[in-house]
């Protein structure tokens, strides 16, 4: 306060430089794109080097229609754009390149605040939810819900609410500015308060039933993984019992002294190393079981009933 009442009481600047940003003075040359004189009438409090100096608090920021509705507020009928300047928007820059006769014009229309009103929302009427010209609900501030509406954010309660046959539309928030273009922000959905219970109440089944269909679905992979599992370890326990080595039975203590004491001295003896070796592979055990079977003749039943127990790899 004490800084205004200071300049205040110093004269108007002589140079130009000094009333870009001054506190208290200001030129139209240094005016932004969006800012303005209002009223056009305002009063002149002197000039510098012919430019006439105004108040700063002469100067407003003007906006466009729909910046205004995102701040509740809509342009009255009848009103006269304020100022025009050129619009940078995609749609904007697309029009003026496909006319080159249009690339310098101003097709931007900038309102001022008095030109503007305080947004009614519409009333909802017979369950229909009141929309946009594209068939969404603008929800940028709480008092921009339709009258007789409310706002649910459950996810997905558009395509419940389609089953049940009840008017549900989207409610945008805001616009996100990424890859060159403005994309809409949504929060949830806009339905009239009669269906509100109902809805809830249906989703709340659903989501119900969905939980215990994914709770089904985990319990049966489990299942799934632990029969795998078993079945694994009772194929290897058939594959020990079926290819195991055969233990020869144990002889008296007295000939196992012996032949420690002979291993001792002599050392182990190369035959019999080659003959367990040989006894271990299945393919020489195959080979017995087909001497002994050609040796003894089995009937057609028995040499069925010995198939069904072998492994597929095993009948070829």
């Amino acid at each position: 306060l004490q800084f205004q009442v200071k300049l205040q009481d110093q004269p108007l600047p002589t140079a130009i430089g000094e009333y870009k940003n001054h506190p208290l003075y200001a030129l139209k040359r240094h005016l932004l794109k969006y800012q303005a004189i209002y009223p056009e009438s305002a009063a002149v409090l002197g000039y510098c080097r012919g430019e006439a100096v105004y108040s700063r608090d002469c100067v407003h920021t003007l906006h466009s229609k729909d910046t205004w509705l995102k701040q509740a507020r809509v342009v009255r009928i009848g009103e006269v754009p304020y100022k025009m300047v050129k619009g940078f928007s995609n749609q904007a820059r697309k029009a003026r390149l496909a006319e080159p006769a249009n690339r310098d014009k101003e097709d931007l229309a900038l309102f001022g605040r008095w030109q503007t009103e305080e947004y009614q929302p519409p009333i909802a009427v017979d369950g229909k939810v009141p929309r946009n010209e594209y068939g969404n609900v603008y929800l940028f501030l709480p008092c921009m819900l339709p009258i007789g509406c409310v706002q649910l954010r459950l996810p997905n309660l558009n395509r419940l609410a389609r089953k049940l046959d009840i008017d549900c539309a989207q409610a945008i928030t805001g616009f996100d500015f990424h890859g060159g273009y403005s994309h809409p922000v949504t929060d949830g959905y806009v339905v009239c308060e009669e269906y509100k219970e109902v809805l809830i109440a249906a989703w709340e089944n659903e989501q119900a039933e969905i939980e215990k269909r994914e709770k089904e679905k985990r319990e049966k992979r489990a299942l799934g993984n632990w029969k795998l599992l078993t079945k694994g370890l009772l194929i290897r326990e058939r594959l020990k019992q079926r290819y195991s080595i055969k233990t020869e039975p144990s002889a008296p203590e007295t000939e196992k002294g012996a032949r420690c004491s002979s291993d001792e001295e002599g050392g182990p003896s190369s035959e019999t190393a080659v003959g367990n070796v040989a006894i271990s592979w299945p393919q020489n055990r195959q080979l017995e079981k087909k001497k002994e079977e050609q040796k003894t003749r089995k009937s057609k039943r028995e040499k069925k009933g010995e198939a069904a127990q072998l492994f597929p790899f095993e009948k070829l």
